[in-house]
């Protein structure tokens, strides 16, 4: 593998849960999916209009690192389990990847998807997935999030930041 690359932050959100989150459709119980969105859409631009990404998504990965993820859901399945019930829609596992997969279409990205478990700075350990995407050329751009649910939902919240490798000396004089 080559050295890792040094990031350039091109643009970068952080959104705290609460009612003024919009919902998301098809994810009901918890903010974890709607706070993501909300991170890449305040970082990135809506999809519906002008963005950062238009033009680039098929060289833009994603990453995803929380320490918690969804645990409203993982609850809720809890005690639907708990009472003898299955809910197919309360699989907490699919809740990260779900709400990627709905990123990469709303914006139209095509490159790696990774969601990732950190045991500290889930900013920095999301950052860190980054470099490696761009030093393996599985991208020329990440989109990086992180989301932490608290059971205190007024201390929930959700990042996103664009990187790009930062460019060498070499490439600064071509510029």
């Amino acid at each position: 593998m080559s050295t890792l690359p040094a990031l350039e932050l091109v643009a970068s959100a952080e959104v705290q849960a609460g009612p003024e989150i919009p919902r998301l459709p098809g994810f009901m119980a918890s903010d974890f999916a709607p706070l993501v969105y909300a991170a890449v859409r305040a970082c990135v631009g809506d999809a519906r209009s002008g963005h950062l990404l238009e033009g680039i998504g098929d060289r833009v990965g994603i990453v995803l690192g929380s320490r918690r993820f969804d645990t409203v859901t993982l609850e809720l399945s809890v005690e639907q389990v708990n009472r003898g019930q299955v809910s197919p829609i309360l699989f907490y596992q699919a809740v990260p990847t779900a709400v990627l997969g709905q990123i990469a279409r709303d914006y139209r990205l095509t490159g790696p998807v990774s969601c990732v478990a950190v045991t500290g700075d889930a900013r920095a350990e999301a950052l860190e997935l980054a470099r490696v995407l761009l030093a393996d050329d599985g991208a020329e751009w990440v989109l990086s999030l992180t989301v932490e649910m608290d059971a205190d939902p007024a201390k929930a919240f959700a990042s996103a930041d664009l990187v790009r490798s930062s460019p060498g000396p070499a490439e600064r004089k071509a510029s």
